[in-house]
């Protein structure tokens, strides 16, 4: 089991996408948010902005775990293939944490900030106002296997957190 983080950590960064994989009384639910990926935490947590009335949140007691991925693109290039899957503990965000949480993820995604701020069409303040009611979360990972054929086909090192 590898402790650098380096490829892992870039990775988290060059990507936007998280999807979160659930369970509740209807069954299995997967959802796509922006994350944000913060790599000064040991190992790192990824932020990312939900309304608590969303499916994949309600799903979700404090501390849960949910099933997480990220992938890059498939470029039509076997080496390419590059993702992370993930177990992580999902929790909201406190007031003070939160602040942190927004500055990362607004400079991250400005788009979204001015679809809160200044949104310029009817359906932007309708989405700009359900981000607005949002609330931010934490992913933090018990287990990562990251997934790049650029070292090798099918090439993968695993990590296991408490």
């Amino acid at each position: 089991m590898s402790k650098d983080f380096t490829k892992l950590h870039q990775f988290l960064h060059q990507e936007s996408v998280l999807t979160l994989s659930t369970h509740d009384n209807e069954g299995d639910w997967s959802a796509p948010v922006l994350y944000v990926a913060d790599t000064a935490q040991d190992p790192f947590a990824l932020y990312f902005l939900s309304s608590s009335n969303s499916r994949h949140v309600k799903a979700l007691a404090e501390g849960d775990r949910a099933a997480a991925s990220i992938y890059s693109d498939y470029t039509g290039q076997w080496q390419s293939i590059c993702g992370a899957q993930m177990q992580v503990r999902i929790s909201v965000l406190n007031e003070a944490q939160t602040a942190k949480a927004q500055q990362v993820y607004f400079d991250r995604f400005p788009e979204i900030k001015a679809l809160i701020n200044d949104p310029k069409t009817k359906q932007e303040q309708l989405i700009g106002a359900a981000f607005a009611k949002s609330f931010f979360y934490r992913a933090d990972p018990s287990f990562v296997r990251f997934i790049n054929n650029s070292d090798s086909f099918a090439g993968r090192t695993e990590w296991h957190f408490a």
